[in-house]
């Protein structure tokens, strides 16, 4: 080969034009272009043409007629005459074949890429180019339309989304698309074919580097998603429809079981009532009080699930499944299905239930003198609502006040009884979130501690420690809640006789983040945080599915003295509950969250009269990193960059300058610092 002499060698890329520079023994250096080289194994020139062209012009006019005249080759009557005998051809044999007349480099040059780059009817095998067989040759062009059938599929797909449609009629392919997109837009990379999505959406990729956003607009736009879809939902793979088996089971029960068990404690002319948020339909607990000699009888009666769901039923598989209610700003997804809920399991006002009910004899004082727990048939008398039942402890004149004033006294009683044993009651304000339309967003900001939900929530302590008492004194598998005591000497709680003093919210803030989270086991240890020595949950069995097994279980033991449930049935349904329950949790406050920020976008961001302007008390302010901050207004943490000089425990005032739902991000800009501290 000679200096420039025109050249086909195989590159990375497959056969190329290129022209010689020189060699060595074992290698060729040739030219990539005008400054370029590369030195290639001599093995890798598949073909020198002997032409030297005079310039790189006449280099570049040959190589562009060669791949021109690359394109235009066919070689199917090749094909036909080499198939029968299967063997390897060089490019001078199918070159004889193919030409009517005589051949020059050029066609040489031509044939050798256009085999190379890869015929449909030769393949290259052992150094030279077999003809495919005719299955192989079939095979091949069938993957050819299926590749052009997806090709079409995905352009009128990606073309319909880009203009906020999908394609009629929508064909398997776009069904497949769509789904690879709608599964990118839920789980990001982590999506195993992720890959497929990321193809799709290159070119539709509106500039921005967030292709799950993109996707995540697209099938919003074409409405596929809402614009405010709960993707948390569908990342967690909950389901909001119950199944066939389950709702066939809901029905077949009666709507007045088991109210003529006659084996069944009779409890139907005391005055139980219920407490609970005024839109509340799942009420599984009551409450009632009577006055005795040497103090109250309180009942405490809960929703007997465990003896109107069927161990081994589909509705007890459901509630296993979902292990808690879910609630939302804009829905519930209940673990039990509805109807049996609303029509056999609520304790709902002036119908008898069958429950599991806590009689507790205790003193003015709070001390428990005795209990027992019993089955029961209760008729509640009344559903009473926080609010309700606020008002009626204030006011005598009020129904039930009577009934309600010495029951707030003793729930007050038994609250100081466990601060006294070591309880901290941190008591932050509550936001209630309603959604009923994606721009009627309503929020509220409530006590979490007022006197009816004192009320209710000592009741609930009690009955639970209490059970969880009777577990242990009978040797009965449970699943205990325990928590450790947090190291709190250095931030002074305790006044000079030990007790407690009214936190700051610095004080609150800093005592929270020293507690661990509560451990379940089936060895009774305290909880420290409720100042109690054992303690289970049993009273929201309609709600969460380990106290539905809890319930079950005590019951179960009362009827017969045997447990139905092994440790190691109650230690496999805690773990697996402890860690659904974190994400029911989790799934909740995102979505409390995503919520309130578009509550913030509509109604607070860039409003006039400074309405996007707000207070907050500083809980942190380390350096190199942005604030954490309370808003003043609702009980909402958010982050901002503040001067250093500004100390955990003042009020700063913020300018709300963003929101940014994909993210689910408030932006805050610090204003100016108040006086005011705290």
């Amino acid at each position: 080969m000679e200096p420039d002499e025109i050249v086909v060698a195989r590159l990375n890329q497959g056969a190329t034009v290129l022209r010689y520079v020189d060699r060595t023994p074992s290698r060729v250096t040739l030219a990539l272009g005008r400054n370029k080289q590369a030195k290639l194994p001599a093995d890798r020139v598949l073909y020198a043409t002997g032409i030297v062209p005079r310039d790189y012009e006449g280099f570049l006019k040959f190589r562009d007629g060669a791949e021109k005249a690359t394109k235009e080759i066919d070689l199917s009557e090749v094909w036909e005459v080499a198939v029968d005998e299967q063997i390897a051809m060089s490019v001078k044999e199918i070159a004889d074949l193919y030409y009517d007349s005589d051949f020059g480099p050029a066609e040489m040059v031509a044939l050798t890429l256009h085999l190379d780059h890869g015929s449909d009817y030769f393949v290259l095998q052992d150094g030279g180019h077999v003809p495919r067989t005719e299955e192989e040759l079939e095979a091949l062009r069938a993957r050819r339309r299926r590749e052009a059938e997806n090709a079409e599929a995905a352009e009128t797909l990606m073309a319909s989304l880009n203009s906020g449609t999908l394609p009629d009629p929508m064909s398997r392919l776009h069904e497949n698309f769509l789904e690879h997109i709608r599964g990118f837009a839920v789980h990001g990379d982590e999506y195993t074919r992720s890959y497929a999505a990321h193809s799709l959406l290159h070119d539709a990729s509106d500039g921005t580097r967030d292709l799950q956003r993109r996707a995540f607009d697209l099938l919003a736009g074409a409405g596929v998603f809402s614009d405010d879809e709960p993707l948390e939902l569908h990342r967690a793979e909950i389901e909001e429809d119950f199944s066939k088996a389950a709702l066939e089971e809901t029905e077949a029960i009666p709507r007045n079981s088991l109210s003529d068990d006659r084996e069944r404690l009779d409890l139907t002319e005391l005055d139980t009532f219920t407490i609970d948020d005024a839109d509340t339909r799942d009420r599984d607990d009551a409450l009632s009080i009577e006055t005795v000699d040497d103090g109250f009888r309180l009942g405490v009666h809960i929703a007997d699930a465990g003896a109107l769901v069927a161990i081994d039923g589909a509705m007890n598989m459901e509630a296993d499944r979902r292990m808690a209610t879910l609630y939302l700003p804009d829905r519930s997804i209940p673990m039990l299905p509805p109807e049996f809920v609303h029509h056999v399991g609520s304790l709902d006002p002036d119908q008898v239930r069958p429950a599991v009910s806590l009689l507790v004899s205790i003193d003015e004082s709070g001390q428990v003198q005795d209990y027992e727990i019993r089955p029961s048939l209760i008729r509640s008398r009344a559903a009473i609502s926080y609010v309700e039942a606020d008002d009626a402890i204030a006011d005598e004149t009020r129904g039930w006040h009577r009934v309600l004033q010495p029951l707030s006294e003793l729930a007050q009683t038994l609250l100081a009884q466990r601060e006294r044993a070591g309880a901290f009651n941190v008591n932050r304000e509550e936001m209630i979130i309603k959604v009923t339309a994606p721009t009627d967003i309503d929020v509220r900001v409530v006590a979490r501690s007022t006197p009816a939900r004192d009320l209710v929530s000592e009741m609930m302590v009690l009955c639970n420690s209490l059970m969880a008492d009777y577990c242990k004194v009978n040797d009965l598998p449970a699943s205990y809640r325990s928590q450790s005591a947090p190291d709190v000497a250095d931030l002074d709680l305790y006044d000079e006789e030990g007790v407690l003093r009214p936190l700051t919210r610095l004080q609150r803030y800093r005592l929270m983040r020293r507690f661990t989270p509560a451990v379940i086991s089936v060895t009774p240890t305290p909880h420290v945080g409720l100042g109690v020595d054992a303690y289970i949950q049993a009273t929201s069995p309609l709600r969460r599915y380990p106290d539905l097994v809890m319930q079950r279980q005590i019951s179960h033991f009362l009827a017969s003295g045997e447990p139905v449930y092994s440790a190691d049935d109650i230690s496999s349904v805690a773990k697996r509950a402890e860690v659904q329950m974190r994400e029911v949790s989790r799934i909740e406050e995102a979505r409390r969250r995503y919520w309130f920020l578009k509550y913030l976008m509509l109604t607070r961001l860039g409003s006039p009269d400074e309405a996007d302007h707000f207070t907050a008390y500083v809980l942190e302010n380390e350096p190199r990193r942005l604030a954490a901050l309370d808003l003043d207004e609702y009980p909402f943490r958010v982050r901002a960059e503040l001067p250093n000089m500004i100390e955990p425990g003042t009020t700063v005032t913020l300018k709300l300058t963003g929101v940014d739902l994909w993210r689910r991000q408030a932006y805050f800009l610090h204003v100016q610092q108040s006086a005011e501290t705290q």
